[in-house]
Parts: structure tokens; sequence; C-alpha cells
């Protein structure tokens, strides 16, 4: 299949899919479209039993992963681990939250050790006001899983809260304790506003046009992602899966340094970020 442009890579930063959504239908239009690379990133499935679930869902996962490039051009990365709402599905299990979480971040760098996946998350905080204690344990898991990403060389995305200034100053300061390169935390769903204080944590940024004007405006290099979450009841959710190459193409429109552009989105940061070479 013909790509709609000349370069060699229109990498989607985060993409979920499901057996029983489009799946190849979503990947077809995402490759249409343009696209070559995306991370497959894991999602939770709470009509699953807890017992063994994160075997289920990261086997899941990485086994979409191998369909896709059976049957496409498109070359997938895969992320896995505890989702943050994992932490009430545990609990309202009767089981320990930190403890279940603990393992399913153990058993992802297992397999990102073996080669099986590229990535640890999505892990963090909920999105919403939780009771203090939770928030504390999510902190924990999320400093344990970069002390494991450490381990095994690999990067960690994180699902958070809207995040300012000072909270990521202070992943920043998390990572750094743990010795781990802070550009190799991804934040999913970052607002492009935050590039403007230029953290050393990586921006993924929703890729609406909006979001990549206002982030070509303040210039820090950022990676573009849809959120695609592949439910037949809601069909384009997050935003649809062919956004990010419409969004290249829109880039490529307005810009006359659209290949530094291309390559520093799409090519130079997430292969440093995922530590790959297989974008181009």
């Amino acid at each position: 299949m013909t790509n709609a442009f000349s370069l060699s890579a229109i990498f989607d930063d985060h993409m979920h899919l499901r057996k029983d959504g489009f799946l190849m239908e979503a990947v077809h239009k995402f490759e249409r479209a343009g696209g070559t690379a995306f991370n497959l990133v894991n999602l939770p499935d709470y009509s699953l039993p807890p017992g063994g679930y994160y075997n289920s869902i990261f086997s899941e996962t990485i086994r979409l992963a191998d369909l896709v490039m059976k049957k496409s051009s498109i070359f997938s990365l895969v992320t896995i681990g505890p989702y943050p709402l994992d932490y009430f599905y545990f609990e309202k299990a009767g089981m320990d939250p930190v403890e279940e979480m603990t393992k399913g971040i153990d058993l992802a760098s297992k397999l990102i050790q073996e080669g099986m996946a590229n990535a640890i998350g999505e892990i963090g905080r909920p999105h919403f006001p939780v009771p203090e204690s939770v928030f504390g344990d999510c902190n924990s898991m999320i400093r344990y899983a970069m002390e494991k990403a450490k381990d095994v060389s690999c990067a960690v995305v994180l699902h958070t809260e809207d995040l300012d200034k000072n909270s990521l100053r202070q992943l920043e300061e998390m990572a750094y304790s743990t010795g781990m390169d802070s550009h190799r935390i991804v934040k999913h769903h970052e607002k492009p506003e935050n590039l403007a204080w230029n953290s050393g944590v990586t921006a993924s940024i929703l890729a609406s046009r909006r979001n990549v004007h206002e982030a070509l405006r303040i210039g820090k290099s950022f990676m573009l992602e849809t959120d695609y979450v592949d439910d037949r009841s809601k069909p384009d959710k997050v935003i649809p899966a062919d956004s990010v190459p419409k969004r290249a193409m829109m880039i490529k429109a307005e810009n006359e340094n659209w290949e530094e552009i291309f390559y520093n989105i799409f090519i130079d940061l997430p292969s440093s970020v995922y530590g790959t070479d297989k974008l181009t």
C-alpha cells in the first residue's frame, strides 16, 4: 500500500484496539491515510476475572499487535501495564490493589525484557479526585514502574490528571531519584500549553488541529496521539484512527520545514523514547 507521504514514518503514539472493535478496519483506515506505525496500548477489561488478569490483557495486546503486523504494513510498538482504575477493580474484588498492580508491573517488565513489548503503561493516577491514600498508592506504583523501567531500559507511559508546572517537576524529580531519564517518561494526553514549561517529561498530545497549531507555535518537541479506543458502540472514540496522518497532511500544507517537523515528531523523538530503530 502506498503511503500518503514520501517521508518514512507517520507514528501515532497512543492507540487502543479491541478484538470485538473495528480492529483491522481501524488499522487500514490509519494505513490508507498515510500512517505507518503506532504504539498499541493495552485496554482494561473488567469483564475478566481478577485472577490472572494481567496475563490475560497483556497477552491479548501482544497478540493484537502481531495480528496488525501480519495483516497490514503497520509496525506496532506495544505498551502494557496496570491502568490506574485497576485499583478500584481489585479493591472491589477484595484484593490488595497495590499488591496486584505491582505484580502487573513485574509481569510487564518481564515481557519487555523478553522482547515481547516496549514500554510500561499506561500507568499513573486516576484523572478525577481520589482519596489521598489512593493518590499516594498510585505515586508509589509510578515510582516502582520507573525503577523497573530503568532495570529493563524502557519507557513509561503515564495516565494522570491534568498536570501543572509543579506536578511535572515532581515527576521529573521522581524519575531522577530512580535513575531513569525523564525524557523516557511519556505524559499521555498532555496539554500543548505545558510545552512552554520545557519539562524533561515527553509530551504526547492529542492530534486535534488546535493542539498541533499550539504545540508548533511553542516549538518544543512532542509526539502526536489519537488515544483511539476502538469501541463499536462509540465510533471514532477518542478521535478517529486516521487523525495523526491527517494532521501530518495539515502540517505539510502549512509549513515549509515540514520534513524537519515530521522527523522530530514521528521519528527522532519516539525512536529515542522507546529505544527502537524500527519506525523507519
